[in-house]
């Protein structure tokens, strides 16, 4: 009996640790995942589409979630460490052009997307 314990015991264990795969733990519900260029261009588009908003004359409270929107994204670059130190850079530039826009200074604003849009190019160049 005591030779069976010692035996079982272990496969039991073994069984079932082995049968919750951490990959499918990990997974989050609802979390898309890019792939680096996509979630540049992504970024882009948002660039573009709070630039528009500016100029048709949209409220700060409008422009503000389209470039969190980005910020967020800019999240999803995973690539070498040149890459992320230049997304890294376009993220603070959208970062100074959300500070302004919640100030209303939508022209500011607007030098700060384009200059993020600058970087974000050449880091999809780098791609």
């Amino acid at each position: 009996m005591n030779v069976i314990q010692k035996l079982f015991l272990p496969v039991i264990i073994a069984l079932s640790l082995g049968s919750i795969s951490t990959t499918a733990v990990a997974f989050e519900e609802g979390r898309l995942s890019y792939a680096p260029a996509d979630a540049l261009k992504a970024i882009l588009g948002k660039i573009k589409e709070a630039e528009d908003a500016i100029d048709a004359g949209a409220e700060g409270q409008m422009v503000v979630p389209i470039i969190k929107d980005a910020i967020k994204l800019g999240k999803e670059v995973n690539a070498s460490d040149t890459v992320s130190r230049s997304v890294s850079k376009g993220r603070g530039h959208l970062k100074k052009a959300r500070k302004e826009v919640k100030a209303e200074q939508g022209q500011v604003a607007k030098q700060h997307l384009k200059e993020a849009a600058a970087v974000f190019k050449k880091t999809l160049g780098m791609l």
